[in-house]
């Protein structure tokens, strides 16, 4: 048995009180001696012995009146796990949500910076010779230190130093993370503690009742350690956020005006009249607008801008208005360049009009220059004949397209021209030869052609044709069209197609038809990347290049491909900045400069032909700036950060929800850092045990005063 108050143990001293009081009046008999006296010597002996019992057993209730009051106050509880050995070291780890939902304000700061003394105030209750492990969670999950530490004040230290990041929880990956920190723990005592917001978004689909396998799995660990769901209450359930702000083109020319179509969500109940809405470029305000939008609605409005000079520029988008401002601003980059140099290789070219592979590609890429319009277009092309293709034909290009072509004969500059961060765009066609594709440009995945060519696929004249798979697309090059006002890529139909098989963990698939193929694959090579597109780029075989939205496309796939080796329009918070250099770039050093004016120095490092810059993990959205400490003339390059629109919906699960959950998984849960210290008293001493006490003394109070009242009537 132990105490939770054993101070208050010693009030069972009182006990000395009613044995003195019953000591010091005690009565004197005197003996009076009279005639009669015999006939009640019997009932008197009778009589004198039950009264002597009762006085006794007055006497013991009140002696053990104050014990039991005092055993009480002093909230006894189980001990019996205190004789495990060890039991009283610790081994914790302590999951923290430290996504972007946690940012939320509370009356007293932020439901991150509360969790965070929580944390520490846990830690300080540790018995002496505990470890511990912090796991932040927001995003993909990351122990804050390279291993459990005894030392809680340095990790107390480093958790309070520790940037929020943004990004979705992912429960199973957090629970796979804490088993790992948990395998080698050295105490019998084990612990994870899930401290969260449990917003819906993350938590939803467990709460409906799918699994969560390393939960299940860390429970099967010897000893089992103890979970618990440590809800962290949030006020704040009205948001306004900026859903998405898409760039009509990936890069510009100069003074060519360039589109962003802005989505605003409102993810509360009520309505928002007139909310202010702000155009900025290069941090300079430039205009406002002013939308409504209704309940768990959105609303859409476009800008456009013209840059007059060559190089990285910088657009935001700003709103104004709700209490919550991390996510009512978005960052985007637009790369403005003199022009893009495209080399249009065809594989069956013709002298009739649109009667060649690559006469529509480039329509699409000159627009202004086929229609001899006085605007600027961006990609200069060049045509070239496979049959007559030169060296000089490379040279001074960003990106080569080839079109129905056979076989390529300059299959090694080629290859040289990718590694060396060149962009390669291939339409196939009935002219391709599929066993050359296999064998020389593919070579098992070890080529630059991102997918194996099985074979050619169609569609009969009586079957409806083959479509582009509806979905969200998330690639820069195609994530424009997720809005159908800007062209629905649907309404493309395929009746021939070759049939892709894509390298594993090497290529990755953009667009695939409803029929479960792949259409357009891409694959990095060197510093360079290639796309292929399994149909061909005139009418023959689908009537994608008639589609008024071929033009967007193409453009976007050039453009991409003429500049991924540079910075993309924007990243998700939580991702490094990341950038391919030359090969002599690297040891060279670089600055990085935040929208606050902090900077950080980095290092290149060289990655076999090519050299790599990458930053820690960038911790708050807005526009970062990277400069060449070695080389100041060297223009900068800007990269824009924003946080996961996925998480503007703030509604959180309720209490009951996450006990629920808790209780399904065999876990605890607490809503304060109040009751989770009472469950980790039940769990760490035992169950308290104070209330039989409690009961034991109102039956001595009233046996007191039964005994009393019948000792008086004696």
């Amino acid at each position: 048995m132990n105490f939770l108050n054993a101070i208050l143990l010693a009030g069972a001293a009182a006990f000395v009180i009613p044995l003195l009081i019953h000591l010091l009046n005690k009565r004197k008999v005197q003996t009076v001696r009279w005639g009669a006296m015999h006939l009640l010597q019997e009932v008197l002996k009778q009589r004198k012995r039950r009264f002597r019992i009762e006085q006794w057993l007055l006497l013991m209730t009140r002696i053990a009146i104050p014990i039991v009051l005092a055993l009480c106050l002093a909230r006894p509880v189980m001990s019996a796990l205190n004789q495990i050995p060890g039991f009283g070291k610790t081994s914790a780890a302590f999951v923290l949500d430290d996504s972007f939902s946690m940012r939320t304000p509370l009356a007293n700061g932020t439901a991150a910076g509360q969790s965070r003394q929580d944390i520490q105030r846990i830690m300080d209750n540790l018995p002496k010779g505990s470890d511990a492990q912090v796991i932040l969670a927001g995003g993909r999950p990351r122990p804050l230190m390279d291993q459990s530490t005894s030392q809680l004040d340095l990790l107390t230290k480093r958790l309070a130093d520790a940037p929020s990041l943004s990004g979705p929880l992912n429960a199973n990956e957090l629970f796979q993370t804490a088993g790992a920190a948990l395998k080698e723990a050295p105490n019998v005592v084990r612990e994870v503690v899930v401290i969260s917001d449990f917003q819906e978004s993350d938590w939803k689909s467990i709460v409906d009742g799918a699994g969560l396998p390393a939960l299940e799995a860390l429970q099967k660990q010897e000893p089992k350690p103890q979970i618990t769901f440590f809800r962290v209450p949030t006020e704040l359930g009205e948001n306004l956020s900026i859903g998405a702000a898409e760039l009509s083109a990936l890069v510009a020319a100069e003074t060519q005006p360039v589109g962003l179509r802005v989505r605003v969500e409102n993810h509360g109940k009520r309505p928002w009249q007139d909310v202010v809405v702000h155009l900025e470029a290069d941090g300079a305000r430039l205009r406002t607008s002013r939308i409504s939008v209704p309940p768990e609605g959105e609303a859409s409005l476009s800008f456009t801008h013209a840059f007059d000079k060559v190089g990285d520029h910088t657009l935001a988008v700003r709103i104004e208005g709700d209490s919550f401002p991390e996510d009512n601003a978005f960052y985007t980059v637009v790369q403005v360049r003199n022009q893009l140099n495209a080399l249009l290789v065809d594989g069956a070219p013709s002298d009739q009009p649109l009667e060649g592979s690559t006469d529509f590609l480039e329509i699409a890429l000159a627009p202004h220059q086929s229609a001899s319009a006085s605007l600027k277009d961006l990609v200069r092309t060049t045509r070239a004949d496979i049959r007559k293709l030169r060296d000089d034909d490379l040279k001074g290009k960003e990106v080569i397209i080839i079109a129905n072509v056979e076989r390529m004969n300059r299959l090694n500059e080629l290859e040289r021209f990718v590694n060396d961060g060149g962009g390669l765009l291939v339409f196939v066609g009935p002219k391709c030869d599929v066993d050359w594709y296999n064998r020389e440009f593919f070579k098992g995945g070890k080529g630059i052609f991102p997918a194996a060519l099985k074979g050619y696929g169609h569609v009969e004249e009586n079957e409806n044709p083959a479509r582009v798979l509806l979905q969200r697309f998330l690639h820069p090059s195609t994530a424009y069209f997720n809005d159908p006002r800007s062209g629905r890529l649907q309404d493309a139909e395929f009746r021939h197609w070759i049939q892709f098989v894509p390298a594993a963990d090497q290529s990755r698939a953009l667009l695939s038809l409803d029929r479960g193929i792949p259409l357009v694959v891409e694959k990095a090579h060197g510093r360079g990347r290639v796309i292929a597109v399994a149909t061909t780029a005139n009418p023959e075989w689908s009537n994608l290049p008639l589609q008024p939205f071929f033009v967007p496309l193409a453009q976007r796939l050039v453009t991409y491909l003429a500049t991924q080796s540079t910075a993309p329009a924007w990243q998700l918070v939580g991702a490094p900045i990341q950038m391919n250099l030359k090969k002599e770039q690297a040891d060279m050093t670089y600055t990085v400069t935040d929208s606050l004016g902090k900077v950080e120095e980095y290092k290149a490092r060289k990655e076999g032909e090519t050299a790599v810059l990458e930053s820690k993990p960038i911790a708050s959205h807005g526009v970062y700036e990277l400069k060449a400490k070695d080389s100041p003339n060297t223009p900068s390059r800007f990269f824009a950060f924003n946080v996961n629109p996925a998480e503007s919906d703030l509604k959180t699960l309720t209490s009951d929800q996450v006990k629920k959950m808790a209780e399904r998984f065999g876990a605890g849960f607490a809503d304060s850092l109040e009751s989770y210290e009472k469950l980790d008293r039940t769990r760490r001493h035992g169950v308290e045990f104070w209330q039989p006490f409690l009961l034991a003394l109102l039956v001595l109070l009233f046996l007191e005063v039964l005994l009393q009242q019948r000792i008086a009537r004696g």
